[in-house]
């Protein structure tokens, strides 16, 4: 493992502290806060497989349920050296046999979906899952005992059951002998009222009447006006009270006894299961912080390269933060980086240090596809400025002891980060000894960036093979850096633009321009105008670009144009048809009728007159037809039907677009009762509401049938995906309604079970409270009528009796 001040330079600690805070159990967090780079090949493939897993799982189905595994770790410690566990620990080996159980049921699930099948995708999480433990009896028998955090239930045994009996019936017996001293009690009590003094039954009797009443004195009041007496009736029954009180905790240490035995006796699949859950907790970390920082894993090398595609330092915020191209390694092995002063170089230095820490830790990388990462043996720099006045070191001695420390730890395939090479010295000096150490770092194989401002080091670079220059643009009519780093350019400190932009007097530059030697100048000319040059190209493919873009555009504007006016045609024409038909039936009820007047009048005409009257009927019928076929071909349009109308009646089979995740696909049933439909496309199927359907396009109707890829697969994960991550993300099995009217409650139980459709989850618990009973009601109509809940119940004793419900979504 690569640890030490490398890491806190690179700022590598934030990303742990990041990734941290996505682990859902103690053991997660655990490993998360030891995240480390690792130099070994097979170790960090293997780790990178597991975050790319995790990824996978989540954009499909959403995270494991894994917040409900508790850290039993001083639990076991606890009953291994003999000691009894309490109520609190056991509701904890519960909830941690549940979660198993919730897993094992996600796992089923997701292998419900289909194709692409979850065994060939995530083998590593697959195995994982298949081999945790558990055990249904010890979790049932926890349930049934167990009711709090120091509540055990009269049916944990009968032995329990029976005390608790006979103490609720000796106690009934002693208020009732109570009650009758208070009656006769009269003036000398304070109050008429039973109060427990020391766990025994007493009564308040004034201070003023103490001896009057026979009795043991347990105590007075604050005033000392009141004294709490126990009347010599019910000393006995107080003292069988007190002896059901022992044989109650025995009986309860007894049974909690049992169950630590039980606990011990599973020790194995709870260790194993907490390996499991430790693994799985810390991929899905990884997993969810990738997706949160749009990130991917990168290819693997053994060979010294790093190249990375539109990198992001992950630290800046992404809608701010340059994406950078790094390439080394392949055709050089050593970059130098130039440019003005805040124009990024040192950005590009981390970032290229940071990206290559964390792939060597598992984690996957903001960076585009296909970026490559070496796993190397070290990964040593000396970036920033650190004087220390303690050990007396300026700028450059303290540059200087870090690269010393870096030249004596350099170790087979090493990658050395140098931040401002040679600087805080004599500029011939600082620019010599930069050189001899890039010599030194390319004799050992090193793969090397390295910033600096020396033009001898932009020269170096030219003439020495392996050596390649880059630079950190920057606008001199902004006077504004890009942060774009330029590969084989070297990059010009801008200096006097610089200060002239800023005011500074054109004697002064002139004056500065006269020490500069004539090479010199015309050296910074060249690289001035090389950087205009390859400005003005940027900018004219940029141009290219736009116009490309504004054609494409128009292009589709005309498209949709054409496609509008062509569905006026077909809304015109089906309207048309429409008449033409209401036409034809009248026309055919009108020469029905001629043929009925036709029959009775037959048998008194003659062979001219019959063929006069047929050939009328004839030209009736011809007339008809005729309508009929001047718009043959447009009874064939297959736009009859108007594509992008809403739906309004839906038939199992057909297809149907839904806007809102742009995809096609196939009815698989009639509409529910909540007016939903479910729509299948490929391995997925959405419930929507039919006002969310569309009839599809010819083009949508031809990439279904077609199997072309839709959003999903085009542009990644798509809105569904996200919505599913975001949903199981801040979606819990729980759902706290008291407090609410029940207008509000029931718009935050829609809200709350379509969050857990789209999250996956199932088993649910709604807090409503007992109450007036409003609220549940409100609840059990809300459940009646949504077609996703297959079933529900009141909350039984330990789930918060009737003041929760217990829903299972289908």
């Amino acid at each position: 493992m690569i640890r030490g001040r490398v890491l806190e330079t690179l700022e590598f600690n934030k990303i742990r502290d990041k990734v941290s805070s996505k682990a859902r159990t103690a053991y997660g967090k655990k490993i998360c806060a030891d995240i480390a780079p690792c130099t070994d090949y097979g170790y960090v493939e293997e780790n990178l497989a597991w975050t790319g897993e995790a990824m996978t799982h989540i954009m499909r189905f959403g995270c494991l349920p894994l917040g409900g595994f508790r850290d039993l770790t001083e639990a076991l410690s606890y009953a291994e050296a003999g000691g009894t566990l309490s109520c609190a620990q056991l509701l904890s080996i519960a909830s941690f046999l549940r979660s198993a159980d919730a897993v094992r049921d996600a796992l089923s699930k997701a292998r419900s979906a289909g194709s692409p099948f979850v065994d060939e995708t995530e083998p590593h999480i697959v195995k994982a899952i298949e081999e945790t433990g558990t055990d249904d009896r010890l979790l049932k028998a926890i349930d049934e005992a167990i009711l709090g955090d120091n509540e055990v239930s009269d049916r944990a045994s009968r032995t329990l059951a029976e005390i608790r009996r006979e103490k609720k019936s000796t106690a009934a017996g002693i208020r009732s002998l109570l009650e009758r001293v208070i009656e006769n009690g009269g003036d000398m009590l304070q109050e008429s009222i039973i109060t427990i003094r020391e766990s025994r039954y007493c009564i308040p009797v004034k201070a003023d009447f103490k001896g009057r009443i026979e009795g043991i004195v347990h105590g007075a009041s604050s005033t000392g006006q009141t004294l709490f007496v126990e009347p010599m009736s019910v000393v006995e029954a107080n003292n069988k009270i007190s002896e059901l009180n022992a044989q109650e905790e025995a009986e309860i240490l007894r049974i909690l006894g049992e169950f630590t035995a039980d606990f011990i006796a599973d020790k194995e699949i709870f260790v194993k299961d907490i390996d499991i859950v430790s693994g799985l907790d810390y991929a899905f970390a990884k997993g969810e912080y990738g997706i949160e920082t749009e990130s991917a894993c990168a290819r693997l090398n053994s060979n010294g390269v790093i190249s990375l595609r539109k990198a992001r330092h992950p630290l800046i915020d992404k809608d701010k933060v340059v994406p950078v191209d790094i390439n080394i390694g392949e055709k050089y092995n050593t970059l130098v980086v130039t440019g003005p002063n805040t124009g990024g170089k040192t950005v590009s230095l981390k970032t290229c240090g940071l990206l290559a820490l964390m792939t060597m830790a598992g984690l996957a990388i903001p960076a585009g596809d296909r970026s490559e990462v070496c796993v190397y043996d070290r990964v040593l720099a000396d970036i920033g400025d650190e004087q220390s006045i303690e050990q007396s070191l300026s700028t450059f001695s303290a540059h200087v002891s870090h690269i010393v420390f870096i030249l004596k730890n350099i170790r087979g395939r090493s990658l050395v980060l140098l931040d401002e090479l040679g600087s805080g010295t004599d500029p011939a000096e600082g620019a010599a000894l930069a050189v001899a150490i890039i010599d030194e770092l390319r004799s050992k194989n090193c793969i090397t960036m390295a910033t600096t401002h020396y033009k001898e080091l932009k020269s170096y670079a030219v003439e020495t093979e392996g050596v390649m220059n880059a630079s950190c643009e920057f606008d001199t009519e902004t006077l504004a850096p890009t942060y774009r780093l330029i590969i084989g350019r070297p990059g010009s400190s801008n200096a006097f633009v610089i200060s002239k932009r800023l005011g500074l007097p054109e004697r002064v530059l002139n004056s500065a321009k006269e020490n500069l030697s004539t090479e010199e100048i015309a050296y910074e000319t060249l690289l001035a105008k090389a950087e205009q040059d390859a400005k003005a190209a940027a900018d004219a493919l940029k141009e290219n670009e736009k116009l490309k873009a504004e054609l494409s555009a128009a292009a589709k504007a005309l498209e949709e144009e054409k496609a509008a006016l062509k569905q006026s045609k077909t809304r015109i024409l089906n309207e048309s048809r429409s008449e033409q038909k209401k036409l034809l039936e009248e026309r055919e009820e009108e020469i029905d009728d001629m043929l009925r007047e036709f029959r009775k009048k037959s048998e008194k005409m003659d062979r001219q007159e019959t063929l006069a009257e047929m050939e009328k009927i004839r030209r009736r019928l011809r007339a008809g037809i005729k309508d009929l076929e001047d718009d043959s071909e447009d009874d064939n349009n297959p736009e009859a039907v108007q594509s992008g109308e809403p739906v309004k009646d839906v038939v199992t089979g057909e297809l149907y677009f839904i806007p809102s995740f742009n995809i096609t696909g196939t009815a698989q049933s009639g509409v529910s009762k909540s007016g939903r439909v479910t729509i299948r496309a490929g391995s997925m199927s959405y419930t929507v509401k039919v006002s969310d359907l569309r009839v599809p396009t010819r083009e949508q109707r031809g990439a279904y049938a077609g199997g072309k890829k839709n959003n999903l697969q085009k542009k990644g994960p798509s809105n569904m995906a996200k919505a599913r991550f975001e949903a199981s993300s801040r979606t819990k099995s729980e759902l706290m309604l008291i407090g609410m009217t029940t207008a509000e409650a029931e718009s935050a139980l829609i809200r709350y079970l379509e969050n857990c459709a789209m999250s996956g989850i199932k088993d649910i618990r709604i807090v409503h409270g007992k109450g007036t009973g409003a609220l549940r009601m409100c609840v059990q109509d809300v459940l009646n009528r949504d077609d996703r809940v297959e079933s529900y119940r009141a909350g039984e004793q330990g789930e918060g009796d009737a003041g929760v419900t217990i829903a299972k979504l289908r």
